[in-house]
This record gives structure tokens, C-alpha cells and sequence, in this order.
């Protein structure tokens, strides 16, 4: 895992305690950039901005009266996953990198992405399955024998389409927490091996990796979603763990697949009948004559349009989305300082034509913005958002291929990936009268 002097940004913009906001927001702009550090004239650093802690702050205010003075200062040593973890739990979108009192950089949430996308789930803060594999394969080098357990979540499917994707990342979110808990890192890896689906490779015996498995399924059972009645359940299937004589010319990748596999099936004989989960939900009663209830959520944003217009040092970027026939459109402009900086402003329009679609109360900032190519030499851009409402604050992450060499839409199409699934759930504004024309002057 590479650490943050492997990916944080040395050439680091700050601003002075004394300016404006209003010059600290240029700067982000220009800079196509989420956070500044304050420094002082003799490089002693006092404090953090970002983008959307100056949301509604007066432009003349100093920057010193609205910045952040306990920001989150860490080593250069740290690791990306590590980093990541800090992040979440001190729920901050940026970290200061530091050498002693020397500010050697600063890291996003974006600068993470590229690394963490290869291992690490942002969801569930779990690594994916190939971490499960490195491991196993360490331990039977070892000569340690290993315990394989796979856990399913029940009914999944018909769950996310009753309750929705927002209420099913919450309880993958809820489940992974009981899992991480309840696992001795001395003993065991967890990670999430796809979907519902989550892996534990062990060195207990058989029995107390099936007790561990045993423990972990009755926690996941007590776990409760605001107002969802239904109780969250989980099938496991276990194997290995019962060899009691050192392995002979091992293929250790075949003996991985092979108790992977043994597992998944004994966690699917384990699971409620098939009919069951299948089965559609009956439908609630109707009062003769009355109308149906509406669907829940709603339709989806997608893009209309994106106009362009550059100079060598400025962009004006217009974006039109559409909601079932509503049009919503929001305009930027910017310096071009970065490769990124016109893809962010593209991001930017296309959150502030979103915003327009949510109720009041509602909104959505542009964390990050970044371009990065693929294992298949493809391009992709990612957009990592803040969506906010009255109660709640979180941060997503979307991405889109570019395609026919335009990465414009594709910054448009990351940043509704990042948010659609959070739009679902939200009520929509009310579509503005149209206007009556001006009368004529005889």
C-alpha cells in the first residue's frame, strides 16, 4: 500500500490569514482545488479553508475569522489506507501533510481514489477480495493452515428494491462495521468479496472460525435501520480449517479458489429458500376508487446539453440536465490553470443544474475532480461530491469512461453518478411558473 508522500501534492496553494474569502475562493477556482491551507509570512500554519466550509460566508470576511483552526495534520509515512480511515472518522475531506512544523503537502479524498479503487471498498472502508486472497496465500507460505467464511446477506435484492440503494449502503455500511469489529486482527483478514457478500480468511481451527461465524450472523441480526421494520439477516458457509498435516507441493492459488468456492456453496445451501426471496411482495390493498400510490422515488437526472467556450487562461461552461421533461441548467466560469480545471467547472455546473431539481434545504458541492487512466489504457474521470440535506451531511464518489475523446461529459456523467442515487430519495423543487410576457409599450 503506498503511503501519502506517494500521492499527496507538494506544490501546495495557501492562503494568508488576512485575505478575503472571496480571494480564497478564486484561488480554489483557478486552481481547480477543494481546500487551501492559512499560512502565515514565516510558513507557520494556522488553519484550513475548503470549498464548501465558505458556503455562505460574506466575501470581504478575513479568512482567519472563518477558517478551520483544528485542522488534521498527519506524517508523511501514513498509508493511503490508513489516511482514508482517518478521514472518515474525523470526517474531514482533507488532511495536511507535515514534517515536523513544515507543511509538506496536502491529500483529498480524491488524491486517494486511484489507489484505494485498486484494493479498498469507500463504502464499507473494507479491502476487496484480492487483499483476502494476499493474505490467505501468506498464511499457507506460512505453513499456517487457513479457515475460509463467506457471509451473504438474505433477500438483498428484494430489500434495496422496497427500501431503496440509500437505505442498502447503509445497512452494507451497519454490516461491515459488525464485521470489522468482530474479527481479531492477529487471527484474521475481512474483507467485502462483492455485492452483499463478505469474506473472512482466518488461521483459527474449524470450530472456532464456525463460533466466529456463529457470532458475527447473530450481531448482523441485531442490526437496526430507522424506521424499517424488517431485520437484517445473513447466511454463511465456512471451510478449511481441519488439517492437522503440513501441505505437500501446494498450489496455493488452487487451494485458495478451491475453500472459496467450498464456502460459497455451502453458504448458498444455507440460505432461505430461493422461492422465498424471489417471490415478489404482494401488493398493499386499494380503497375502490382511489388512485394508486405513487412509485417510490423518482426519475433520474441525465444530461441535455454541455456548452463550452475557452481561452487560453478562462472557461465558461453551460450545463443542461433533464428530469422526466424538466430542464435544469447552471452556468460557470473559471481560470484554466490544471488539465482538471475545466472538467471540475464542468462538475460544477452540473451540480448547481442538479441543485435547482432538490427541495429547499438541499445542495451539492464538488469535492474533487480527477483524470486518470485505466489497466485498458482508457480514460476515466472521477468526481467526488458532497451531497447535503437539513440533517445529514456525506460524500460520494462517481465515475465515467470518457468516450469519442470528450472528457466533458464524462465529468457531467461522474457527478451524476456520485448523486443520482442520493437524488432518488430526495423531493423535487417545484418546476418554476413560466413567465408572462412583458406588455407592450404602443
Amino acid at each position: 500500500m503506498k503511503t501519502l508522500a506517494d500521492v499527496m501534492t507538494r506544490d501546495v496553494v495557501w492562503v494568508s490569514p488576512s485575505a478575503r474569502t472571496k480571494t480564497a475562493v478564486i484561488l480554489m477556482k483557478g486552481h481547480g482545488i477543494g481546500a487551501l491551507p492559512v499560512v502565515h509570512s514565516n510558513e507557520t500554519v494556522v488553519g484550513l479553508v475548503t470549498y464548501q466550509g465558505l458556503l455562505g460566508e460574506p466575501q470581504d470576511a478575513a479568512v482567519m475569522d472563518v477558517m478551520e483552526k483544528d485542522f488534521t495534520a498527519v506524517a508523511p509515512e501514513m498509508t493511503v489506507h490508513d489516511a482514508a480511515e482517518l478521514m472518515n472518522r474525523a470526517q474531514v475531506s482533507h488532511l495536511l501533510v507535515m514534517e515536523g512544523d513544515r507543511l509538506a503537502g496536502i491529500v483529498s479524498h480524491g488524491d486517494l481514489m486511484p489507489e484505494l479503487g485498486k484494493n479498498f471498498d469507500p463504502l464499507t472502508e473494507m479491502p476487496w477480495s484480492d487483499a483476502l486472497r494476499d493474505w490467505a496465500m501468506s498464511a499457507l507460505k506460512r505453513r499456517q493452515e487457513i479457515s475460509m467464511i463467506l457471509i451473504d446477506l438474505d433477500r438483498f435484492g428484494q430489500f434495496n428494491k422496497t427500501h431503496g440503494h440509500v437505505v442498502g449502503d447503509k445497512v452494507l455500511q451497519q454490516v461491515a462495521d459488525v464485521i470489522k469489529t468482530g474479527i481479531d486482527p492477529d487471527l484474521e483478514l475481512a474483507c467485502r468479496y462483492g455485492g452483499d457478500e463478505f469474506g473472512i480468511v482466518s488461521i483459527r481451527q474449524a470450530d472456532d472460525a464456525i463460533s466466529l461465524a456463529d457470532l458475527l450472523r447473530e450481531r448482523i441480526s441485531k442490526i437496526k435501520i430507522d424506521d424499517i421494520p424488517e431485520a437484517v439477516n445473513g447466511s454463511y458457509g465456512m471451510s478449511g480449517g481441519r488439517r492437522t498435516q503440513e501441505r505437500e507441493d501446494v498450489h496455493y492459488a488452487a487451494t485458495i479458489d478451491d475453500l472459496i468456492t467450498r464456502a460459497s456453496k455451502e453458504c448458498i445451501a444455507n440460505k432461505p429458500h430461493r422461492a422465498e426471496e424471489l417471490a415478489p411482495a404482494p401488493a398493499p390493498e386499494r380503497v375502490p376508487g382511489e388512485a394508486a400510490a405513487p412509485a417510490p422515488g423518482r426519475e433520474r437526472l441525465r444530461i441535455q446539453s454541455i456548452s463550452l467556450t475557452t481561452t487560453a487562461t478562462e472557461a465558461d461552461v453551460n450545463v443542461s440536465l433533464l428530469l422526466g421533461e424538466q430542464e435544469y441548467s447552471r452556468s460557470a466560469s473559471g481560470y484554466v490553470v490544471s488539465g482538471t480545471s475545466v472538467l471540475r467547472l464542468v462538475a460544477e455546473a452540473a451540480a448547481g443544474a442538479a441543485c435547482k431539481s432538490l427541495e429547499s434545504g438541499h445542495g451539492i458541492v464538488v469535492d474533487d475532480v480527477l483524470l486518470y487512466g485505466s489497466a485498458q489504457e482508457d480514460q476515466i474521470v472521477t468526481v467526488v461530491a458532497v451531497f447535503i440535506t437539513p440533517k445529514w451531511t456525506t460524500r460520494h464518489v462517481g465515475s465515467a469512461v470518457v468516450k469519442r475523446g470528450d472528457p466533458h461529459r464524462a465529468a457531467a456523467a461522474a457527478l451524476l453518478s456520485a448523486v443520482n442515487r442520493q437524488i432518488e430519495n430526495v423531493p423535487r423543487a417545484e418546476p418554476e411558473p413560466p413567465q408572462a410576457p412583458a406588455p407592450r409599450e404602443d
